[in-house]
């Protein structure tokens, strides 16, 4: 069985454990993506990544607003084709920044999100 969870390290050294919804290469980007949800809250974000071996990488955040736009569509195609709502967990899907990550929140129309 593959292992479809990642687990984050917060500048703190707080351990997060999310799970993996799906990976993404972009050709347009020429990067790869992963797209997650935290366990803890609900969140649902997404980082570039670089794979070592042992399955084992290194993430980095998504660095413009084009990128956020390719994930959040192709995270609307991944809830339609799932049966699944994004939204609301505690979070927003598509939200740039999360409790998870300490960033600003600047997701629009979020009830929950109280930044």
């Amino acid at each position: 069985m593959v292992d479809r969870t990642i687990t984050l390290i917060r500048e703190d050294g707080k351990e997060i454990i999310a799970d993996i919804l799906f990976t993404y290469h972009s050709d347009d980007f020429s990067k790869d993506y992963v797209v997650f949800q935290v366990r803890e809250t609900g969140d649902i974000s997404a980082a570039s990544y670089t794979q070592e071996n042992g399955g084992t990488g290194n993430l980095d955040r998504v660095e413009t607003e084009e990128e956020w736009e390719m994930l959040e569509e192709l995270l609307n195609d991944y809830a339609d084709e799932n049966n699944v709502t994004p939204g609301c967990g505690g979070g927003c899907a598509g939200c740039h920044g999360c409790d998870s990550c300490d960033e600003d929140c600047d997701c629009e129309g979020c009830d929950s999100c109280e930044k």
